[in-house]
């Protein structure tokens, strides 16, 4: 285990991003979503009426697998795609009132899972933890990183 030696923040946080994953793949699977539909239908829960080209950004995947995944959601109708009126090349993305429902049932178990997974933790913990992390993201990404997806 020398990774857990030589990096024990990483490993920690490749842990924890696996176990939470893991958690919510089972929950979002009752409501037959896939984790990256689920990023897609929380954040334009956070904010509709995106383009394309900025959810796949958003969510930090490429334009033709979103593309591909926003077919399969717009067949559900939880979303839909129209074109962009001041680019005739784009499509804006936005959630549908199925789609807006089904958001607001999917970010109740993003929260409870977040709860879960900060339980015992007091305010001061969380707030050192995440300030810890947000350097790291900094320093690694060579200095202040724009905030992706807070999912």
């Amino acid at each position: 285990m020398k990774s857990m030696e030589t990096a024990p923040i990483f490993y920690l946080i490749h842990e924890v991003g696996r176990a939470f994953r893991r958690q919510l793949e089972e929950q979002t699977r009752d409501h037959e979503l896939t984790l990256p539909q689920w990023r897609i239908i929380t954040r334009l829960g956070r904010e509709d009426g995106m383009s394309q080209v900025e959810l796949a950004a958003a969510i930090d995947t490429d334009p033709m697998t979103l593309s591909a995944i926003l077919k399969r959601l717009s067949d559900r109708k939880l979303v839909r795609r129209k074109p962009d009126p001041q680019d005739g090349r784009a499509k804006i993305v936005t959630l549908t009132d199925e789609g807006l429902s089904l958001y607001r049932m999917v970010e109740t178990l993003g929260t409870e899972l977040y709860k879960t997974a900060i339980a015992g933790m007091d305010k001061a913990e969380t707030e050192a933890l995440v300030e810890g992390l947000a350097k790291i993201r900094d320093n690694l990404a060579g200095g202040d990183a724009e905030t992706k997806d807070e999912v």
